[in-house]
């Protein structure tokens, strides 16, 4: 029976547990500070950057020159177009000299990209006909261009 008093025993009982509210204030509050200040420390170095030479920015865009991808495109006649003379249109007999040209772009950089897109009225075979003969001579980075849905059509 309770008579509303707790009883000596459950009035001395400790608790043995940590109080963590403490710490976890302590690191907000250390959170917040170095929140704050890391800008503020990064912001205070100021550093003069020396300039490059203009050979160095030649032979950086020459580096770019080499890895942009060649793309191939097949018209909707069938014709041939490549990236390097966009005015020139090949025909079937100048297929052998396109294909010799992407391989030897291949041996010479491996990781030359070749694009193959054909437009939307172009033969399918045409487009696929130039990526078997450039996959059965060893060019190993050949892709075909599309255009998502929703696209420009």
């Amino acid at each position: 029976m309770q008579t509303g008093f707790r009883n000596q025993r459950q009035k001395k009982r400790l608790i043995a547990e940590i109080n963590v509210v403490p710490y976890v204030d302590v690191t907000l509050v250390l959170l917040i500070i170095f929140m704050v200040t890391a800008p503020i420390v990064q912001q205070a170095v100021t550093v003069n950057l020396p300039q490059t030479p203009e050979i160095i920015d030649k032979k950086q865009q020459q580096l770019e020159d080499e890895t942009a991808p060649f793309v191939i495109t097949v018209t909707e006649k069938g014709r041939y177009k490549t990236s390097e003379q966009p005015d020139t249109v090949l025909g079937n007999k100048d297929l052998e000299s396109l294909v010799a040209e992407v391989i030897a772009r291949s041996q010479l950089n491996r990781t030359q990209r070749i694009y193959i897109q054909g437009d939307k009225e172009a033969p399918y075979g045409k487009v696929l006909h130039i990526f078997v003969l450039l996959k059965a001579n060893g060019v190993e980075n050949v892709s075909l261009l599309t255009e998502p849905e929703g696209g420009n059509s």
